[in-house]
């Protein structure tokens, strides 16, 4: 059974700026990738320019390889798009391109501190909202090892407070040991956690 991670969209910022092959650091017989429906959405709404005038094409080809390369999934929750919100855009999955909401996603969206994050936010050039994806990403790792650089406040630092599988990139950790250790680590020790009880949702 391979180690299930999910990457955050600034994952691939981390990935790009220091030039790191996803597929030599995470042997696919070891480690199998997602992205939630909601940072593919972030990923395809990327400028080929910048708002600061920077050119942002090999930064786009480089995500689009690193998923090809490693046979990166997009996941999705079973759910039909609004037809009155037609220039949104559809972040739920149809028959055979989705699964259906865990109990643990329930729980977790149903929280107040999840809704607190994503109730009443600002629509972005995306279309998603505000801590949409934020929130996304953080239920994934009921289930998942998540990897990001965001450890501002907001649902990911709040997923990682209740047991969630948060590894936040840094250069500081990776002076520490390959992503494949520190990964292997976060997965044994969300095992032990299970065992102990300590895990309020989901499973490893």
């Amino acid at each position: 059974m391979t180690i299930s991670v999910v990457l955050d969209s600034n994952a691939f910022n981390f990935l790009f700026d220091r030039d790191i092959d996803l597929k030599e650091v995470l042997p696919p017989e070891e480690f199998s990738v997602f992205i939630p429906r909601e940072v593919e959405i972030e990923i395809e709404a990327i400028p080929e320019t910048g708002k600061d005038g920077v050119d942002k094409r090999a930064f786009k080809q480089f995500i689009k390889h690193t998923i090809a390369n490693h046979s990166i999934c997009t996941t999705a929750i079973f759910g039909f798009g609004e037809a009155d919100q037609k220039d949104v855009p559809t972040v739920c999955g149809g028959f055979g391109h989705s699964n259906f909401q865990s109990n643990a996603d329930r729980q977790y969206y149903a929280r107040k501190e999840t809704q607190e994050f994503i109730q009443g936010k600002s629509r972005r050039k995306s279309g998603l909202t505000k801590n949409q994806a934020d929130a996304a990403v953080a239920a994934c790792s009921l289930h998942s090892i998540i990897l990001t650089c965001d450890e501002k406040l907001g649902p990911i630092a709040d997923v990682a407070k209740i047991g969630g599988k948060v590894v936040y990139l840094s250069d500081d950790a990776l002076a520490l040991g390959s992503l494949a250790e520190i990964l292997r680590q976060r997965y044994n020790q969300g095992k032990k956690m299970l065992f102990q009880g300590q895990i309020s949702f989901g499973i490893l």
